[in-house]
């Protein structure tokens, strides 16, 4: 870069993104950053004031892939398209999950006036307020948990199954809870051997977003005491 006044905190967050992605979290430092930019590490310091605000400002500069849709939509489309949206994001930038793993910044994803929108949309359809943000919490965990199933998986290296021997002298693969002989499991057997990839997580992130959006329609239409969850916070308090 020929000039420093090329610089902005968007050229800087945009490059260590490119690195972020090519390299992985690891690598973003910012005399990385500056070096790829072609200037000293202390001309980004006066842009950046350092690793962590550069952290959120990549995570910012990737946010280009809207979280909900645009225009009137029902709730539940809302909530499937922030689905879709989140696992974009996260299986294009997989760094961003170590970034933005607390409520508050899952949150600031979203344009305030689109988590408004979607929040008031639960409200009017029968949810309480506190139940609209488990409705959002809810969905980004399942997403996150989806997503970062799928990248230990593919990230896993294949390991030779070696038998060895149980207490009770039955064999069975090391690393395996299953027993050596599957033939008394073999739905176990079968989930054991199922590969894990980004298609199958996203078809089961897809079912289980569609059934929590059953529950979540169940729950609104539900009247009174119905709409209790089974176990509530002071189910588990200890009496004095």
């Amino acid at each position: 870069m020929a000039a420093d006044q090329s610089l902005s905190s968007a050229v800087i967050a945009r490059t260590a993104a490119r690195i972020a992605d090519n390299e992985g979290l690891e690598a973003v430092s910012m005399r990385r950053v500056a070096g790829d930019l072609g200037v000293s590490a202390m001309a980004l310091y006066r842009h950046v004031a350092g690793r962590q605000e550069l952290l959120l400002l990549m995570a910012d500069a990737v946010k280009s892939y809207s979280l909900l849709p645009e225009g009137e939509h029902r709730w539940q489309d809302m909530l499937a398209h922030m689905a879709g949206s989140l696992w974009h994001t996260f299986t294009t930038h997989p760094w961003l999950l170590g970034i933005i793993l607390s409520p508050r910044r899952l949150v600031n994803l979203a344009d305030p006036a689109d988590v408004e929108r979607l929040l008031s949309s639960l409200c009017a359809a029968g949810l309480t307020e506190d139940e609209g943000f488990d409705c959002l919490l809810g969905v980004s965990a399942a997403v996150i948990g989806t997503v970062s199933v799928a990248a230990a998986a593919d990230s896993t290296p294949a390991v030779p199954a070696t038998p060895v021997s149980g207490p009770d002298g039955s064999k069975r693969e090391s690393g395996s809870l299953q027993p050596h002989n599957p033939e008394p499991y073999p739905r176990a057997e079968r989930f054991q051997h199922r590969r894990i990839n980004d298609e199958v997580s996203r078809q089961s992130l897809d079912f289980l977003v569609a059934n929590f959006i059953r529950g979540i329609e169940f729950s609104a239409q539900a009247p009174g005491p119905s709409r209790e969850p089974v176990l509530r916070k002071e189910d588990h308090a200890t009496e004095e």
